[in-house]
């Protein structure tokens, strides 16, 4: 009778554990986990003419090459995991060091919401970022016509405010409702580009380092 109470209650915290991704397999279910611990990961692209990606203790590093900033039209090194979903919730935790910009992008059909992190302050290694810290979300195809909507929700932290520490970004998406949190700032937002279908999820960022991990993104 002891015997089988152990085994039942053995394979209930097999059931329950969550999946800690590795290199064969990072879903379980819904849930896809990158721990950053390999290179190599179904469900994560790095474009490494962009920069080049360190996967080293759990934790994905790049340097952005001022050269190759310039030769990709001013874009900086750029992680994409590709995901099919309406509704679900992101998260992980970054620390930027010297960087001018952090870009956080739901994409589908074009551009659908995206989060951008600038320093905007004369004290910035690479000159002030001429692209400010706001959000955008797109309604219908975003395109050199369609800009889409700004929002400047108050207290939504600039890039100098959380540089040179570990801080979790993270995104819950609810039909046309979401809630971002980035360390301690909180904001819902209200918007119909929410509902349209999203395919991929982007991170990058101009110049300085980006150091990423426990990134975790769940579908419902």
């Amino acid at each position: 009778m002891v015997s089988k109470c152990i085994l039942i209650i053995t394979v209930g915290a097999i059931l329950v554990t969550p999946c800690f991704a590795d290199n064969e397999n990072a879903f379980d279910d819904d849930v896809f986990i990158d721990n950053f611990s390999s290179s190599h990961l179904d469900g994560r692209v790095d474009n490494a003419n962009r920069g080049q990606w360190i996967y080293r203790d759990n934790v994905a590093t790049a340097v952005c090459d001022p050269e190759l900033y310039v030769e990709h039209h001013n874009h900086g090194p750029i992680l994409s995991w590709p995901v099919t979903f309406k509704e679900g919730h992101v998260e992980f935790e970054m620390k930027a060091t010297d960087c001018q910009r952090v870009v956080f992008t739901l994409n589908g059909d074009g551009h659908i919401f995206r989060v951008t992190l600038a320093d905007e302050t004369d004290a910035c290694k690479a000159g002030a970022s001429r692209v400010p810290t706001r959000l955008i979300a797109w309604e219908t195809k975003s395109s050199k016509q369609n800009k889409g909507d700004t929002i400047k929700p108050e207290g939504l932290p600039h890039l100098p405010a959380i540089q040179d520490q570990w801080v979790r970004l993270s995104l819950d998406i609810r039909g046309e409702n979401a809630v971002l949190a980035i360390g301690d700032f909180e904001h819902r937002v209200q918007h119909a580009a929410f509902v349209r279908d999203k395919s991929a999820i982007t991170l990058t960022f101009a110049h300085g380092k980006l150091a990423v991990r426990n990134y975790r993104m769940s579908v419902r």
